[in-house]
């Protein structure tokens, strides 16, 4: 597979309706460029690629070029020098939400300007996940099928991506532990549930993203984008 951990909103159940089929998707970070990844950007009409790694996991492995295609690669860096001092997915979970709601706002703007977009970060599951969860939640998304869909990606990148990173990680005398491999495959909808609580707190997902910057016209186009009857 070109990109692992690789799906689409398109079908959550939101708001009466459900979310549109081609307009947003989700994915680990791509291992290689090659013409299957550049034809299926274009084929999906990508417009825009928001990579939501640290510049550090950039520097690694740097993934999609500033442009590919028709698409353009946004980097929204998140958890710059934190990733080596974070123990659990809640710890991961709850600053990206109690810190960095300017970049929700940014993403939500981007998804709602592009004709399709494709989230990612190294996995496609913790920074992804949160980002993901927050568009859809905001535009009246069922709340448990997005967790569904946020929990797909353990079973999504328990083979072949676990074990590519696995022998990289080896490559540099790191060995693969039981509490590494759960903060790189695990998922915890209980963890996701308590950061996005402090969204909530303003009221709901849309109103966390409204207070921090999204204009009521943004949101209300963002709906009508993603949901479809």
């Amino acid at each position: 597979m070109f990109l692992s951990n690789l799906r689409e909103a398109g079908g959550i159940p939101a708001a009466g309706g459900q979310i549109a089929s081609g307009v947003l998707f989700r994915s680990a970070a791509p291992l290689q460029i090659n013409d299957e990844l550049t034809n299926w950007v274009d084929d999906a009409h990508i417009t825009s690629i928001y990579d939501l790694r640290s510049s550090q996991e950039t520097g690694y492995m740097p993934g999609f070029p500033r442009s590919l295609g028709s698409a353009t690669r946004t980097h929204m860096p998140l958890l710059e020098g934190a990733l080596g001092q974070l123990a659990t997915l809640e710890d991961i979970y709850l600053p990206l939400v109690s810190q960095h709601a300017d970049t929700w706002v940014e993403l939500a703007r981007g998804i709602l300007a592009s004709e399709a977009s494709l989230v990612h970060c190294t996995a496609g599951k913790d920074r992804t996940g949160v980002g993901i969860a927050m568009v859809l939640l905001a535009v009246g998304a069922d709340h448990d099928a997005v967790m569904e869909d946020y929990a797909a990606s353990t079973p999504a990148l328990s083979g072949d991506w676990l074990s590519t990173m696995n022998a990289q990680m080896g490559k540099h005398g790191v060995p693969m532990t039981e509490d590494m491999r759960t903060l790189m495959v695990g998922t915890s909808v209980a963890g996701l549930d308590l950061a996005l609580d402090v969204a909530r707190a303003e009221g709901s997902i849309a109103d966390y993203l409204l207070k921090n910057g999204l204009k009521p016209a943004e949101l209300e186009a963002l709906g009508q984008k993603l949901v479809v009857s």
